[in-house]
């Protein structure tokens, strides 16, 4: 299923050391569009000494000023972006005082691969403290809310299949809606990572729907609107946390409306937010973060993973351009 976010692919490979930030303005090799505030990381693939290029970026002056909008004027100021090689991260720890790194790692994987190089290197360990976004949402909620459980996908599966079976509350006769549980479910996921329920997101969902030629404008508008009546349903026929997204969606809700007293009280010795090993940029980890930079002064760093990183951080800003991050369309 394509999604409306998607609708601006990238059109050139990036080759190593070049990143065209720019809708392919900067592609040719080794000509860099700069624009400041945006630290890009990236590994040499040709180099023999495997170096590592920190690619330094000029001040607002020096870009190209017939741009409407920079980067720099979409990204928060205190938010840093890295696609590629993490070295920097391992740096931060050599030269890292007595407070920690938060790192949000989604893949356990890349956890473990980030901690087995800070044991090659011979770093310590207490300096990162590495938990997934779900986790720390948890932490980040009220007393009362973080003794509260989510249902898994299977209890999800079952509760869509009752709904199907009342037949009044999601519409399967419109042909793009699935009849099983299973396809349905990864509707609901699919929607959930691109929008996150957001109001202001399923709208621009809704508008770049209308406007594809038919029939496909009126099949993604059904699935759209199939996978707000499931998330609805669930939410209504459980007093458990739909998924474990919805934790990260109420931390980021928690964090505005203390100002960030709630990441202080969770985290007292963190100095610092990094989300590493992305391939991908769900919508409630955006929120998150987002939440972090407008209610804190704690600096963030998101280590994009080299062949999405160039375009994911082109996207980045669309998704940072919302209000009230971490809202959803939903009654609470």
């Amino acid at each position: 299923m394509s999604c409306g976010f998607d609708r601006y692919p990238l059109k050139n490979q990036v080759e190593p050391a070049t990143v065209p930030l720019l809708n392919g303005q900067g592609n040719q090799k080794k000509q860099i569009v700069d624009v400041a505030m945006i630290n890009v990381t990236i590994r040499e693939e040709q180099s023999a000494d495997d170096e590592i290029l920190h690619l330094t970026l000029p001040t607002l002056a020096d870009s190209d000023q017939s741009m409407d909008q920079t980067l720099q004027t979409q990204l928060p100021r205190n938010l840093m972006l890295h696609v590629g090689h993490e070295e920097t991260l391992l740096e931060r720890v050599r030269h890292s005082t007595n407070r920690t790194e938060l790192v949000l790692a989604p893949v356990e994987l890349h956890r473990r691969n980030i901690q087995r190089r800070l044991r090659e290197a011979q770093l310590p360990k207490d300096r990162l403290h590495f938990a997934d976004p779900p986790e720390v949402g948890k932490q980040l909620l009220p007393d009362g809310q973080q003794s509260r459980d989510s249902i898994d996908r299977i209890d999800r599966l079952s509760i869509i299949q009752s709904i199907l079976e009342e037949n009044n509350r999601l519409d399967t006769s419109e042909p793009t809606i699935p009849s099983a549980p299973q396809e349905i479910e990864q509707i609901r996921t699919v929607v959930e990572s691109v929008t996150g329920f957001h109001p202001e997101r399923l709208e621009t969902f809704s508008g770049i729907a209308e406007e594809l030629p038919s029939p496909i404008d009126a099949d993604s508008t059904e699935i759209l609107e199939g996978a707000v009546a499931v998330e609805r349903a669930l939410r209504q026929d459980t007093e458990k946390v739909v998924s474990d997204v919805d934790f990260v969606r109420r931390a980021s809700q928690n964090l505005l409306r203390t100002s960030g007293a709630c990441l202080e009280a969770a985290f007292p010795d963190v100095e610092r937010i990094s989300l590493v090993g992305v391939s991908s940029l769900p919508a409630a980890h955006v929120d998150l973060l987002h939440a972090i930079l407008e209610a804190t002064q704690v600096p963030v760093h998101i280590h994009f993973r080299r062949g999405t990183g160039s375009y994911l951080s082109r996207r980045l800003p669309e998704l940072l351009n919302v209000t009230e991050p971490g809202t959803v369309v939903f009654e609470s």
